[in-house]
């Protein structure tokens, strides 16, 4: 393996565990603020509606967490992911991702009007689902990255992941049409399925940095 500046390594990492763990802690906090929400019954777009009071913070929170979605991405490919097809196709499904829930969620909030959804509504909607798509077939990717015979616990983990994201995200969809209750929490979970296949790499390139710097 190749060595790499450790500032560079420690610095994509913390972009990666600040996202994750920030996506979780910031929505949590500002849903206090948010008097009639439902976090275990409504998603987090609701936090970045016009009628949320603290959409202003969601909606930058979402600015953020799309720059340091597209920071980890980029010391990724600086990094362990700097060669190969499958590594260069998840660097740039996870730049998809942060951008299509970050900027793409926030510059369209999740508006209604009457029964249906606005403009921006359909928008938030599509873009939402395109970064989800790509968080999901990124777990798919990981697996060609991380081969079994090479890394099998992480191989193992990544195809964990794969299937019990779509579990959850089965469970959200289902939850979104009425048919069970708990929107909030399937959203959350499989977001959460997700995130920890995305520290879990975080650490292993941490690991690859460290071990290979030992050796020198």
């Amino acid at each position: 393996m190749k060595t790499y500046s450790s500032r560079h390594v420690i610095l994509t990492a913390i972009c990666c565990f600040v996202a994750c763990a920030g996506d979780f802690a910031v929505t949590a906090i500002i849903g206090l603020h948010y008097k009639n929400y439902d976090a275990l019954n409504q998603s987090e777009s609701f936090l970045g509606t016009s009628i949320s009071p603290v959409a202003l913070y969601m909606n930058t929170w979402g600015v953020i967490f799309s720059i340091l979605f597209v920071l980890y991405a980029y010391g990724l490919q600086r990094t362990i992911f700097n060669e190969g097809f499958w590594q260069q196709v998840s660097v740039w499904l996870i730049v998809i991702y942060g951008l299509g829930e970050g900027i793409g969620s926030a510059l369209f909030p999740y508006e209604h009007t009457g029964d249906g959804l606005a403009l921006t509504g359909k928008l938030h909607l599509l873009f939402s689902t395109i970064g989800v798509i790509a968080i999901v077939v990124n777990s798919f990717v990981l697996l060609r990255v991380f081969r079994k015979e090479h890394f099998p616990c992480l191989s193992a983990y990544a195809r964990f992941v794969a299937f019990s994201g779509l579990m959850f995200i089965m469970l959200f969809l289902l939850a979104k049409m009425h048919i069970i209750p708990l929107r909030g929490l399937w959203q959350r979970l499989f977001i959460a399925d997700y995130y920890s296949l995305l520290i879990v790499v975080a650490v292993e390139m941490l690991r690859l940095h460290y071990i290979t710097n030992s050796e020198r």
